[in-house]
């Protein structure tokens, strides 16, 4: 999944899934709050992965236990509804600082899904130097 998709919340906390998005991720999908407040949305077998994941990581450790509290105890199953639709749940809107306009971006194997304020923001606090920097991580890990 890739691109970014605008739209706009209605008076309900509804919003329409971009058709390209819906191909992906189909009727039911999973809205997770994560880290940095991001709203993911991912299918049934990226969700079921993720969980997975989480779920192999050792009982004893705190930081593995608070991870997976706030990643799964902030997961909503979503079904669109006959417009291609979903609510998006109030802790959602919060967490996320989503008013009235969205951003859908695909990132590969899941989608996010930013207040459009937010993401404009984000968006002006990263420089070429800090895109960068990330590339040359990434590239460092695969040698």
């Amino acid at each position: 999944m890739y691109g970014q998709f605008e739209r706009t919340i209605d008076a309900k906390n509804r919003v329409a899934l971009p058709a390209k998005l819906r191909d992906a991720l189909g009727s039911k999908f999973y809205l997770t709050i994560s880290m940095n407040n991001v709203i993911e949305l991912r299918d049934e077998a990226e969700f079921n992965s993720m969980t997975a994941n989480l779920n192999a990581q050792s009982i004893y450790d705190a930081n593995a236990r608070m991870l997976k509290r706030y990643i799964l105890g902030n997961t909503h199953e979503i079904e669109l509804d006959a417009q291609a639709r979903f609510i998006i749940p109030k802790p959602a809107l919060a967490k996320g600082e989503i008013q009235k306009d969205v951003i859908f971006i695909g990132v590969g194997n899941f989608v996010e899904l930013w207040g459009a304020e937010t993401f404009k923001n984000y968006e002006q606090s990263i420089s070429d130097e800090d895109i960068a920097l990330a590339a040359r991580a990434l590239a460092d890990k695969e040698r």
